[in-house]
């Protein structure tokens, strides 16, 4: 279907400096500080929840405040002024950090690590506890009793004996991993962006704010939106500190309890929030995907009402939407894959003939972070070191490769589903390889040392909210239509692949840092939000597993149900191909599986009637003229929205949550 026409992100610029060293050291100075931000709201207090939508709010906030700072810089002091490229870089490291350090991410290993020798009921958990390696956690209760209990130190020698061989093994694992991703990213990234022009919606704002001209902070209507979307959340954030004022409904309100009727009661959650960030990041979607969005968010839930209706739901997890969504995952990345076909072949050619490669580095054409052979040895070598920690943690060849096999893929269309249409939200619970690969192919068949694994994965699996991969391709976007080239030296868009796995260390390193240090002071288990509670969920599982009550054996509904998922997915793709103007996207169908379309249909649905209204009796003229107007609803939000994540983290005391409450 012919996409909505869209700003480019490839048109002409000015020429500025690019990333420097200043920059990236800037960003490196900074990715504690945000870690800590990150974990103190979403750990321990009740929000802000930065990390759980696609463009971090932190990031454009940090980005917000480096621009208007610059601003002074060239009239004051104009040596002193950061370039386009220092401004995206520390955009970008603080963006690695957000996920590294979000709810999804690197803490929930430091959940993992420490749960299972603390929390054994009775001595329930010790037949299988030895599974879990003794390089990969940590055992010693005497050392766990100040991360759970608080009113401690990490800084004491015993406890940093305890945690240091945890976190360098998962820190290299992690690293290793992100590689692999990154080195993913740049071959993809011409097809994707320079081929099939996909439009990066998500750097729109960024590009944007960095720009010099007076264009974006010179518009009336992006300060109208603003002001809109600030102001909205100012007058909320004062009436939540004093409830004497009233507040704006613009959080969650859940229309479950209105159906209590059979067979309405199978819905199970009906929330309706109204997030200006999430209009405004709407009215940035192909009109096709918001339809397709909110459309197939109300099928799900129809197979939900029917399911209850003819007592289907007898069968536990029956109707398998977890399944079918993987299978729609499944489906777009082999279609991804096959429409690229082509150039993935030539690249594959490419790769091993000397003198294709060395045009494509000097200079006939855009210089990319790494060369094709370069790109494919590193996720070559560094897939095998995956396969290879593994198997050190006890992990069968076969599971290993199965987990990759699985799990690479859906980082994959996660990526691409950024770049193509820039969606809020791509979280996909609860539908990795941990939980697909016992599903499909019984729990019989593996050992301790896999379950012990899918429970460490446990971690990267539950959902992709806030992965990395997506923002290291962005990221390389960015640099390659934002910054100039390079004659001598190291292309921009190696400076940024540098800045990116630079990022990934520090990041992974400051989340650990970030989760212990206020552990060991307040609790993880006491005055945490959210200390322990995903690896609870983690380890009753395997414990399931071991006593044969989950997944003993293949359940052939559940791998019906990622049939019919991958199915539909292709089949949606095909009658896309076949008739002009079909409205149902395959990607809208796979993105509503999951639990975060909940917190977002309603905008969704207000963006497309926007969007749509706009289009048709404007037309393109007046949909780009209202585009600065959407772009303030984003910053306002986020600008505002981090203030009082701020204020939260200032006064310790729980502050308005202007996304996920």
């Amino acid at each position: 279907m012919k996409q909505t026409p869209t700003p480019r992100t490839d048109d002409p610029v000015r020429p500025a400096a690019g990333i420097t060293a200043r920059g990236v050291l800037v960003g490196l100075a900074l990715i504690p500080l945000n870690s800590f931000y990150v974990v103190r709201l979403e750990r321990v207090l009740f929000g802000p929840y930065p990390s759980t939508i696609s463009l971090f709010a932190n990031a454009v906030f940090a980005l917000f405040v480096f621009v208007g700072l610059n601003r002074l810089l060239r009239r004051f002091a104009p040596r002193l002024a950061f370039s386009q490229g220092d401004l995206l870089v520390i955009y970008v490291m603080l963006g690695i950090s957000t996920g590294l350090a979000g709810l999804d991410g690197v803490c929930s290993l430091n959940q993992i690590i420490a749960h299972g020798a603390w929390f054994n009921p009775n001595g329930a958990w010790t037949k299988f506890l030895n599974a879990f390696p003794p390089w990969l956690v940590v055992r010693d209760k005497s050392v766990l009793r100040g991360h759970f209990l608080g009113h401690s130190s990490l800084y004491d020698a015993e406890v940093l004996r305890a945690w240091i061989a945890p976190v360098i093994c998962w820190t290299f694992f992690i690293t290793l991993l992100l590689f692999v991703a990154n080195c993913v990213n740049v071959l993809v990234r011409r097809q994707w962006a320079d081929q099939e022009r996909l439009t990066f919606p998500l750097i729109w704002l960024p590009l944007a704010m960095v720009d010099e001209g007076p264009g974006f902070f010179g518009s009336g209507l992006m300060w109208m939106g603003f002001a809109v979307a600030g102001g909205l959340n100012l007058w909320n954030g004062a009436a939540f500190l004093l409830p004497s004022l009233p507040s704006i409904p613009l959080g969650i309100t859940d229309f479950k309890p209105l159906l209590t009727m059979k067979p309405w009661v199978g819905i199970d959650w009906l929330p309706v929030t109204f997030y200006p960030m999430v209009v405004g990041l709407g009215y940035l979607l192909p009109l096709d995907l918001l339809f397709s969005c909110w459309f197939f968010y109300l099928f799900w839930k129809a197979q939900l009402v029917i399911t209850n209706a003819f007592a289907w739901d007898t069968t536990p997890d029956f109707p398998f939407i977890k399944e079918q969504g993987f299978g729609a995952v499944m489906g777009l990345f082999l279609f991804y894959l096959w429409s690229g076909r082509r150039t993935y072949a030539a690249i594959w050619r490419r790769a091993w003939q000397k003198s294709a490669d060395d045009a494509l580095t000097s200079g006939a054409r855009p210089q990319e972070a790494l060369s094709d052979r370069s790109a494919l040895l590193g996720i070559a070598l560094r897939a095998a070191g995956l396969i290879l920690f593994c198997r050190a943690a006890g992990v069968a060849w076969w599971v290993a490769c199965a987990f990759f096999a699985l799990y690479l893929p859906t980082l994959i269309v996660i990526t691409r589903i950024r770049a193509e249409l820039g969606p809020p939200v791509h979280d996909f619970h609860f539908m990795g390889p941990d939980n697909m690969i016992p599903r499909i192919a019984g729990t019989s068949g593996l050992h301790q040392g896999d379950l012990a694994f899918f429970t460490f994965s446990f971690a990267f699996t539950r959902a992709h909210r806030s992965d990395t991969m997506p923002i290291g391709l962005e990221a390389l976007q960015m640099a390659r239509v934002r910054l100039p080239g390079s004659s001598t030296g190291p292309s921009q868009a190696v400076r940024m692949f540098s800045a990116v796995m630079i990022a990934v260390v520090a990041g992974t390193l400051s989340a650990f840092w970030a989760f212990e240090h206020q552990a060991y002071q307040v609790g993880a288990a006491t005055k945490f939000n959210q200390g322990f509670g995903f690896a609870s969920e983690a380890f009753t599982r395997m414990a399931s597993w071991v006593g044969g009550t989950l997944d003993a054996r293949p359940n052939m509904m559940a791998i019906s149900a990622v049939v019919v998922g991958l199915a539909t997915s292709c089949i949606l793709f095909l009658l896309r191909l076949r008739f002009y103007g079909f409205p149902f996207h395959p990607i809208g169908y796979a993105i509503s599986s999951s639990w975060a379309i909940n917190l977002v249909w309603v905008p969704l649905l207000i963006a497309w009637v926007l969007k749509g209204l706009t289009m048709r009796y404007g037309g393109l003229r007046a949909y780009r003229r209202a585009l600065p107007f959407f772009l303030g609803l984003i910053l306002g939000d986020c600008v505002i929205g981090t203030v009082w994540g701020l204020v939260s983290l200032a006064f310790n005391v729980r502050t308005y949550s202007s996304f996920g409450a």
